[in-house]
């Protein structure tokens, strides 16, 4: 990976009404991902930043923004429902079938504080 073709791109995007939708998150990361995307190149590293989180609520939008289609959150709470129970048993389409890469476990740290069984024991 040393002696390939460097890139480096960002973008961002503000949405003008907050959302918690699913699918209007995965939109929009494909447009910033097409956006940055050079043929010739291996991502090494990509990532979102979410931010400005707002309680769930009525929420003043400015005077000159375009009204957005309204979310379903009875859709994403079904979703959520299902994949607490069946990790992974409901997904976007956009997200692919197929799961190509896994997590490299050997960076992972142990769980002492989440989990008693994994407390080293001191033997007397």
């Amino acid at each position: 990976m040393e002696n390939e073709p460097q890139y480096r791109a960002s973008k961002s995007h503000t949405f003008s009404v907050p959302t918690s939708d699913t699918r209007e998150l995965l939109n929009i990361s494909s447009q910033l991902l097409r956006a940055v995307w050079r043929d010739g190149y291996r991502f090494a590293k990509a990532g979102i930043l979410l931010s400005d989180f707002y309680p769930e609520g009525p929420f003043q939008p400015e005077l000159f923004d375009t009204p957005t289609k309204p979310s379903d959150p009875r859709l994403m709470s079904v979703v959520d429902i299902v994949n607490r129970h069946n990790r992974g048993g409901v997904f976007f389409a956009s997200q692919g079938i197929a799961r190509t890469w896994s997590f490299k476990r050997y960076y992972l740290s142990p769980m002492y504080t989440t989990q008693w069984s994994s407390l080293p024991r001191v033997k007397q």
